[in-house]
């Protein structure tokens, strides 16, 4: 009797399981809309109401804009879109403001958004929502500033969306109130205010390329998940709340499978995960075998084949890759391989597309073949983060330090072709000494063919640490004159040693040099090597020193050795090495240090101005 009732206790407990568990999952992406407005005809625009100062110039609804943009590639049945145009010498003080709309617990407000960012400073829209009651305002957003806040510098459609927590219960309308004179022509639509809800008709909206978290709600006693995502990366999962990216447009079913180790029961939510298709955002790959350099985005010898990269986003599904300076000039391909035959200095522009627009990237003077050019290991936009690379109370990396290490390397890749380096600059972000004559060395070095560190010098030379150029308003370059012209055919060092350290005082600050750095996350690309010297156990050297690869604390210095791919003469300032973009440039064109022309230098790092360099900090 005993062990029978031990067996129906035993069956009991299996259906009280199999009872209570149920598959259940959802996203704090999902949600379901109760207010929506397409802008798509004249009934449903007339349903909000127009300010205008000018009768002209105002909101309206359109089918789009010219050169095929509308609302169709992210919304294929929408027939327009709320509209307001370019007006040259129109000052316009034109809000559209939406009915009335009772805000629910966890909502936010969401539309699209098609414009350029050139011209906002003429002309832009804020974005607010007034309580009806009270006539009190929240704005949300000021497009002048958040493109400028974000660096936005794109011209597709970009969708914005606000949390609605601090007008929750409250009745508002929502206005769009565009202001100024001039502007660029701009379209809104797929306007919603939505509730975040695990309703069963609640929805997942997402572009391409985008992820998504879900959740497992299940109940009972689950001990494993099976998850189905029909288009997604990855499709299957056994994760309880996995992340999962969809690449391409579509809708998609979602599947979780739970089990308690006994029974098992599904959940599928049908159409589950919207997935919308977008313009490209076209972005162009320099050739990574190919030199980077203060002055241009790619340095490379010429009649040497090098291969440009597409980086686009969005997926693309066609390309216009067009170049100057090879033969032939355009290509369709997606990765193209291209060879300069004559020296110069060159531009290009890539055009990237799908059926939902068109988007481009264009390097002004980007691609120098040829001739001689100072190279360094600093990425594209890098120079913006140049820094003192600060060790505490013991020194500084790549200058004076109390770590026992007497000097740092620059590793630099095989050239292309075989190259010379008769002179280095180095830009110091600290020139404090209290030892004006020490002598600091800079040599270029093979690289040892057995532990990779630098080895065999080839060309050496010197300066003293009182002639170290700095200003607090630029970069400056000391420049070094080696003894000898190096002839470099592999990977090689430029090597820095004796940084002067004579000073007892607590705040070890009278030697306090250090050459500029960018300094990345463990993991991320390194450039640099120290060497240290050997102690004992109470600090005191041992007479030998080790060369370390500086893993740990990723850092390139600000190292510039100048290659030649052939006999021309070297340049040996900033002033006469600045490419020929420059030197031809209008009095008001000004590039970043990586050779691109810009209208007005916001974000902080090094500019050229008429040949001459400055800084914004």
């Amino acid at each position: 009797m005993r062990h029978f009732l031990l067996l129906m206790l035993s069956v009991l407990a299996l259906n009280v399981s199999a009872e209570d568990l149920n598959a259940s999952f959802l996203s704090e992406k999902s949600s379901v809309p109760y207010y929506e407005q397409g802008f798509d005809t004249t009934d449903s625009f007339s349903t909000w109401s127009l300010q205008s100062s000018n009768y002209y110039y105002t909101w309206y609804i359109s089918e789009g804009l010219s050169g095929g943009i509308s609302f169709k590639s992210i919304d294929p049945a929408s027939e327009n879109s709320l509209a307001i145009d370019y007006a040259y010498g129109q000052d316009l003080d034109e809000t559209i403001t939406s009915p009335e709309i009772t805000i629910r617990n966890n909502s936010t407000v969401e539309f699209y958004n098609y414009f350029s960012p050139v011209w906002l400073y003429e002309a832009s829209w804020t974005f607010y929502a007034t309580d009806v009651a009270t006539g009190d305002t929240v704005q949300f957003l000021n497009q002048f500033r958040w493109a400028n806040t974000v660096g936005y510098d794109e011209t597709k459609w970009t969708k914005f969306s606000f949390d609605l927590d601090r007008i929750e219960g409250k009745t508002v309308t929502f206005s769009f109130r565009y202001q100024g004179n001039g502007g660029t022509d701009q379209l809104i639509d797929g306007f919603k205010v939505v509730e975040l809800s695990d309703a069963a008709d609640s929805k997942i909206e997402l572009f391409e390329g985008e992820s998504v978290q879900f959740i497992d709600n299940s109940t009972g006693n689950v001990t494993s998940w099976n998850w189905e995502f029909e288009g997604g990366t990855p499709s299957t999962s056994t994760e309880q709340n996995p992340t999962v990216r969809y690449d391409k447009a579509g809708t998609y079913n979602v599947k979780l499978t739970v089990s308690d180790g006994t029974s098992t029961t599904s959940a599928t939510r049908e159409g589950y995960v919207e997935v919308k298709q977008q313009q490209p955002n076209a972005l162009i790959g320099m050739p990574e075998e190919g030199y980077l350099s203060p002055f241009a985005a790619v340095f490379i010898p010429t009649n040497v084949p090098v291969q440009f990269r597409d980086l686009s986003t969005g997926n693309p599904t066609s390309w216009l890759w067009t170049f100057k300076g090879v033969d032939p000039e355009t290509t369709t391909e997606q990765n193209p391989t291209v060879t300069y035959k004559e020296k110069g200095i060159y531009s290009l522009s890539l055009e990237a597309t799908n059926e939902a627009g068109t988007d481009s990237d264009a390097m002004l003077y980007a691609v120098q073949a040829g001739g001689a050019q100072y190279i360094w290991n600093l990425e594209i936009g890098e120079s913006e983060n140049l820094e003192k690379v600060a060790l505490g109370w013991y020194g500084n990396y790549a200058g004076t330090n109390w770590l026992g290490i007497t000097a740092f390397a620059e590793k630099f890749k095989k050239p292309l072709a075989t190259a010379e380096i008769d002179s280095v600059n180095i830009y110091f972000i600290s020139n404090t000494t209290v030892t004006p004559d020490a002598t600091i060395t800079v040599s270029i070095r093979n690289a040892d063919a057995t532990t990779g560190a630098p080895g065999e010098v080839l060309a050496s030379g010197s300066f003293k640490a009182g002639d170290i150029a700095y200003s607090d308003d630029t970069f400056l370059a000391t420049s070094v004159k080696l003894n000898t012209t190096a002839q470099v055919n592999d990977e090689f060092f430029v090597v820095i040693e004796g940084m002067p350290n004579n000073t007892d005082e607590e705040t070890y600050a009278s030697d306090d040099l250090a050459i500029a750095c960018v300094r990345r996350d463990v993991g991320q690309k390194t450039t640099t090597w120290q060497l240290v010297e050997d102690q004992d156990s109470y600090g005191n050297p041992l007479g030998t020193s080790q060369w370390f690869e500086n893993v740990d604390d990723p850092v390139s210095m600000a190292v510039c050795p100048v290659i030649t791919y052939d006999k021309e003469d070297i340049p040996t300032s900033i002033s006469n090495a600045t490419n020929n973009a420059v030197k031809s440039a209008q009095d008001d064109n000004i590039y970043t240090i990586e050779g691109v022309r810009v209208q007005n230098p916001t974000k902080p790092g090094i500019y050229i101005k008429n040949g001459k360099k400055f800084i914004v900090r």
